[in-house]
């Protein structure tokens, strides 16, 4: 009797151990297998670091033009008033030039003027980004003085003159394959418009077409036709840099027929 009971208890404790035995087991697997996930996620990389996008609030551009009988520089700034060039929102617009000149005139002893003008611009505008296109506008002071020598009283321009400006701007998308732009200024001052339009293709940021121009104040005029490139590279600078050639006509005392040519530069900050 006492042997069938030891034999019961043994089995007993037997099945007992077996149970524990399976169940550490168990708890083991699942403690080693959360281990190795937490090494998993402890050996993973970081994500990558991704750098913020590059504002730019300010453009500063020049360029210098040449053709018979006349050179001018200039250069400016385009500012945002909300420290982003890129959106839309309110511009201000600053810009001077100077340009020596000469023509021929029967109302001056030696029949030649040598002329030297100064100009001056700032204005307040807007930019807003359209579908397919960006547009600006621009108002403000306009400034046209003019010193001649000798002094020709026939000639209008002479002297010191004041006037509002108005600019209008509308050009492609920065990144656009397809590249157009025109700009077209008024100046009240001596009633001096000017007006460009370029069409182009832009080879990844090599821009090639043709351009034409026309300008003039209230005592002459100039066409021209030609071809423009402009390189860029916002990889590595926000910098822009335009040639342009061609063929410019104007009035036969004040140049005729030539050819002319111009380059620009832009870059942001």
């Amino acid at each position: 009797m006492a042997y069938r009971y030891t034999r019961r208890f043994v089995r007993r404790v037997g099945a007992h151990a077996r149970l524990m035995a399976l169940s550490t087991g168990c708890i083991l697997s699942v403690c080693i297998a959360g281990a190795a996930q937490a090494a998993d996620v402890a050996k993973a990389p970081p994500p990558p670091f991704i750098a913020p996008v590059k504002t730019y609030s300010t453009v500063v551009f020049g360029g210098f033009d040449d053709r018979r009988d006349s050179y001018y520089g200039y250069a400016g700034v385009v500012s945002a008033l909300n420290g982003k060039i890129a959106t839309d929102g309110f511009l201000v617009r600053v810009m001077g030039l100077y340009n020596p000149y000469k023509y021929s005139s029967t109302a001056v002893v030696g029949g030649t003027v040598d002329g030297k003008e100064t100009a001056f611009e700032a204005m307040l505008g807007y930019q807003t980004y359209l579908p397919g296109m960006t547009a600006r506008f621009y108002a403000g002071l306009d400034y046209e003085g003019h010193r001649l020598s000798p002094n020709n009283p026939f000639d209008r321009n002479d002297g010191d003159h004041w006037g509002v400006h108005v600019r209008g701007e509308i050009e492609s998308p920065y990144a656009a394959k397809g590249y157009y732009n025109l700009h077209a200024s008024y100046g009240s001052a001596t009633q001096r418009y000017w007006i460009r339009g370029r069409a182009g293709y832009n080879f990844s940021g090599v821009i090639l077409g043709p351009e034409g121009l026309a300008t003039g104040n209230w005592v002459t005029n100039e066409q021209r036709v030609g071809a423009f490139v402009i390189f860029r590279s916002p990889q590595l600078l926000p910098f822009e840099i335009s040639f342009s050639g061609g063929y410019s006509q104007t009035d036969e005392t004040r140049g005729g027929k030539s050819a002319y040519g111009t380059v620009e530069v832009s870059v942001a900050f």
